[in-house]
């Protein structure tokens, strides 16, 4: 019985649960080419002006600080 409950157990964290741990809780997420750890956006700031190039700064965060 232990066995069966460890193996389902397993497959929960496997499938929903595993995917659950990826998610953000804000609106903002950012995708880094060659980063597989999730990365979260802590705050955006931007500014635009008239005929000038826009410019954002992005603070963000990640479990991988390597």
């Amino acid at each position: 019985m232990a066995s069966a409950l460890e193996r389902l157990l397993e497959q929960l964290d496997d499938g929903i649960l595993g995917h659950l741990k990826k998610l953000s809780h804000n609106r903002y997420t950012l995708a880094v080419e060659g980063l597989s750890s999730p990365v979260s956006v802590l705050q955006v700031k931007g500014d635009e002006r008239l005929n000038q190039p826009w410019h954002y700064t992005l603070e963000f965060t990640s479990p991988d600080k390597a």
